[in-house]
């Protein structure tokens, strides 16, 4: 988990805020966004800084940020996707991170989860805005989809592999 923080948050917070700063949103998707943004950072924080006094409860812990993470990625997909199109990168962070701890199916399901939501969101604001979706956008982000799939696969089983490589060296 806390590979998570130090390589993807940060990526996350950039992203969000690039598409804040470059895209100008109207004030209140910036507001919702960055106490969004907020909220789950802190709550990402408090987790990772107190994962030793819950090592009891920690795969649970783990599942719920997992969840908690791509809820938030489809909620800020949501606001800023219409403005910024490199957001649907945010559907990544929850697949990786559950694929570091997660068995392969699992990260499976939590991968189409992901995929799923960003494809429901896609369709979503594009009926909100009146907008038909061509063939040729919809392979657009059937080919997000599948990348999120498959990077989350990849990274179970580098996860996987590093585990066995330790192992094998004991």
């Amino acid at each position: 988990m806390h590979i998570l923080n130090y390589y993807f948050t940060p990526f996350a917070v950039i992203l969000i805020a690039f598409a804040i700063y470059f895209s100008e949103p109207e004030k209140n998707v910036t507001y919702v966004s960055f106490a969004i943004l907020t909220l789950s950072f802190g709550t990402n924080y408090w987790f990772s800084r107190n994962t030793y006094r819950f090592m009891r409860w920690m795969h649970n812990i783990r599942s719920f940020m997992v969840l908690l993470n791509l809820a938030t990625s489809a909620v800020l997909f949501y606001l800023l996707g219409s403005y910024w199109a490199p957001m649907w990168l945010l559907f990544v962070v929850a697949p990786a991170a559950a694929a570091m701890f997660m068995r392969k199916n699992q990260v499976m399901v939590i991968a189409l989860v992901s995929a799923a939501s960003m494809l429901g969101v896609y369709y979503l604001k594009s009926v909100q805005l009146g907008v038909t979706f061509s063939r040729q956008l919809w392979a657009m982000a059937s080919c997000h989809a599948l990348f999120v799939v498959f990077f989350s696969l990849f990274v179970a089983a580098m996860s996987e592999m590093i585990l066995k490589v330790r192992d094998s060296l004991r």
